[in-house]
């Protein structure tokens, strides 16, 4: 009995001290978020309408980042051709964060969300072995796969975002995590949730991450950017994380206008 308790008991604490789960996301905690979305243009998809991405937003409450991504590109992937094959099965992006810089302009810390568990998917493009990513987790120092639609740019010279390369006969949109380290802990999740309303895409896609397993303490900027594997009508949101004023410095600025408040009271 007490082999099998001590068993159990280490089984816990590996399961606590691995990080072995993604967070959940669930519709109570959506619904109370406000997101602010980057639209995205309607106008540079390529193919069938599977492929077009409306929009990308984000949301910063209690310690988390959430990202929403707008999009009819189902879960399970489309088919369609690139410039490496006439038929091949594309699968979801990762979703892309830069802490600090852009994947057009370079720096910053790259991250990466998995959309899906997947090892190369690519094979049509890629060679060789890639990390083998899990649904929901973060990855620190990610590298990506890029677009495999190589000619998207030429095809669309005015899509947005642009690819930043200078070279529109290839496609330098980051799709799927290729390498990475796995961030322990239960510090991020995903979603794929049907669009049940009345908006014209099919799916959002929702990602988690904690703010301090991204190292953000306020006042960073931050890039997040998704796209399916080919790179066909990518989505980007930039925006800065708020500075949240230190606990003491919120207590001195209510000890000051409770002050305030007594002055005026007195003078009155």
């Amino acid at each position: 009995m007490r082999t099998i308790v001590t068993l159990l008991l280490s089984c816990a604490v590996l399961m606590l001290t691995s990080g072995a789960f993604a967070l959940s996301i669930t519709d109570s905690e959506l619904s109370a978020l406000n997101f602010t979305v980057n639209p995205d243009s309607t106008t540079d998809t390529s193919g069938p309408n599977a492929f077009k991405t409306f929009g990308m937003g984000h949301a910063i409450a209690n310690g988390f980042l959430y990202v929403v991504v707008q999009t009819n590109f189902p879960e399970a992937g489309s088919t369609g051709s690139d410039s490496y094959t006439s038929m091949t099965h594309f699968s979801p992006g990762d979703l892309y964060l830069n802490v600090g810089g852009t994947f057009q302009g370079g720096g910053g810390s790259v991250y990466g969300v998995a959309t899906t568990s997947h090892g190369n998917v690519v094979q049509q493009a890629y060679s060789g072995v890639w990390t083998n990513v899990s649904a929901g987790r973060l990855y620190s120092s990610a590298t990506f796969a890029d677009g495999t639609f190589e000619q998207y740019q030429h095809n669309f010279p005015s899509a947005t975002p642009d690819d930043g390369d200078g070279n529109n006969k290839k496609n330098s949109y980051p799709t799927l995590i290729r390498s990475g380290s796995l961030v322990g802990g239960d510090v991020s999740g995903v979603r794929y949730r049907a669009n049940g309303v009345s908006d014209p895409w099919d799916w959002d896609i929702f990602y988690k991450i904690s703010l301090s397993a991204l190292g953000l303490v306020g006042g960073e900027s931050l890039q997040t950017f998704w796209v399916m594997e080919c790179g066909n009508d990518g989505v980007q949101d930039v925006f800065r994380n708020p500075v949240v004023p230190e606990p003491a410095t919120v207590a001195l600025m209510g000890a000051g206008i409770a002050a305030l408040a007594a002055r005026r009271r007195r003078l009155a």
